[in-house]
């Protein structure tokens, strides 16, 4: 294409030479998962089983957060609503420090909610002041019996990965050296509510087929597990990815602190990647006969579903944006999928951004033999956001002209002249392991078996105007 809007057609390997070579610099940054350091450091905490996050600064990011984040998390670890306790630093506390205030705020919580845990979590005031969280979360520690730490994560301090990571690492720092259970894993990476790409039922999924192994589960990590389960992860046989971008820093932590292998697999879309996600638990552990045994009867009960895939996507160019949903592991692990079942996947903007702040995990990926076609377009790269637009709704519809044997795969909210595969809202249930192989099978079918009918005109004009 020459196109003025297009800024980059290519493979993904060429888009990672551009990126290392500096030639795409983008002033916005254009990630699934936006929010700031301290707000991604939080919703990884907050998928610990009674735990308080205290959060050293004001009331207003301790709104935002807990709003956003904690019902969510509460219903999927099955509690009751648990607290977010907030020092509410106000001005004085600007000037003359909040160390004393963060110091009484520790205690109140241990007095109120009894946790097993307390996570101190410092905000662009306190880190702009300078607090001494860790010093603190020490000297409490000591003085209430009950596990306290401290993470800076001042969303000034970096991006939002950086946020997940620097909790992963606290976590860490919590666990025991504990003598190996045979048989035993750890589901790590997860992260209970920080973005729309995460579904609780692609966990339970991939518990479903480990416990079909006979494995057992010591802990989601942190998906709703408990302080003990934590403090006793490294006595597991193995830790498992959910998503290598995300379990890659706890696993490789486990593995350099503690001795524990770590898996390491891409996301378990289709019924290929998924046999390949369960030799990678089960080879280690000397359960690989077991495993054929699993793979066998699970394909064998999808056999139909994969067929209709098969059909469906034969000869099919596959566009796959990266929108709000699905995300940019999720669009590689699709375009993969797609090829697999005949298809030729094009993935619509990948951020220069998200490619440097993924780049292991991408990394990995190419070393898989992973390579799909990829298309930058201007209005995404300049305006820096995932949400859908009326930029790049309109580059959209023309790059999907150019496909008319085609199928889109994103969320309800594009318009494109091709079939719409809605991943995000006509599949309730799994996308990964063999559920989600009948999933999305009857998600494209169903988007070919509508393709002619009329989408509300007035709905796209609520979206993006006239």
């Amino acid at each position: 294409m020459t196109d003025d809007f297009i800024v980059f057609e290519g493979t993904l390997k060429e888009l990672c030479e551009k990126v290392d070579k500096g030639e795409f610099i983008p002033k916005l940054q254009a990630s699934h998962a936006p929010p700031c350091k301290f707000w991604t450091a939080y919703a990884v905490i907050n998928g610990i089983k009674h735990c308080v996050p205290l959060i050293h600064g004001p009331t207003g990011c301790t709104y935002s957060v807990a709003s956003a984040y904690k019902m969510y998390a509460c219903n999927y670890k099955g509690v009751p609503v648990e607290p977010t306790s907030c020092t509410n630093l106000n001005e004085t506390c600007i000037v003359f420090g909040g160390e004393g205030k963060l110091y009484e705020a520790a205690k109140e919580a241990k007095k109120k909610f009894h946790p097993d845990l307390i996570v101190i979590l410092s905000c662009c005031c306190s880190g702009i002041i300078g607090d001494d969280v860790e010093t603190v979360a020490k000297r409490v520690e000591q003085e209430i019996n009950t596990k306290v730490v401290a993470i800076r994560s001042e969303g000034f301090g970096g991006d939002f990965r950086s946020g997940h990571e620097e909790a992963f690492k606290a976590i860490v720092s919590l666990m025991e050296s504990h003598k190996t259970k045979k048989n035993t894993i750890n589901i790590v990476g997860a992260r209970v509510g920080p973005t729309n790409t995460e579904w609780p039922q692609e966990i339970d999924e991939l518990k479903r087929i480990i416990e079909n192994l006979g494995i057992t589960i010591n802990a989601l990590i942190a998906g709703g597990c408990t302080l003990e389960e934590i403090q006793r992860a490294p006595s597991v046989e193995l830790n498992v990815s959910w998503c290598y971008d995300w379990g890659q820093k706890i696993g490789v932590l486990m593995e350099e602190q503690f001795g524990v292998p770590f898996s390491r697999t891409g996301l378990p879309y289709g019924y290929k990647a998924t046999r390949e996600w369960i030799l990678s638990v089960a080879q280690p552990m000397g359960l690989e006969e077991k495993a054929f045994k699993v793979i066998e009867e699970e394909e064998a009960a999808v056999k139909e579903d994969i067929q209709r895939t098969q059909t469906a996507l034969q000869g099919k160019t596959a566009l796959i944006e990266i929108a709000e949903y699905p995300g940019p592991m999720r669009a590689l692990a699709l375009a993969r999928m797609v090829k697999e079942h005949g298809g030729e996947p094009i993935i619509i903007n990948l951020h220069p951004y998200t490619v440097k702040e993924r780049r292991p995990a991408i990394d990995f990926l190419l070393q898989q033999g992973e390579n799909p076609q990829v298309i930058l377009t201007k209005g995404l790269f300049e305006i820096g956001t995932f949400s859908s637009s009326s930029e790049t709704e309109k580059e959209i519809e023309y790059i999907s002209d150019q496909y008319k044997n085609g199928i889109f795969f994103a969320n309800p909210l594009r318009f494109p002249s091709l079939p719409v595969v809605n991943l995000r809202t006509i599949v309730s249930g799994p996308q990964f392991g063999y559920t989600g192989v009948r999933n999305i099978a009857y998600a494209v079918e169903r988007a070919l078996q509508y393709k002619t009918q009329n989408r509300s005109k007035l709905f796209k004009e609520v979206l993006y105007g006239t």
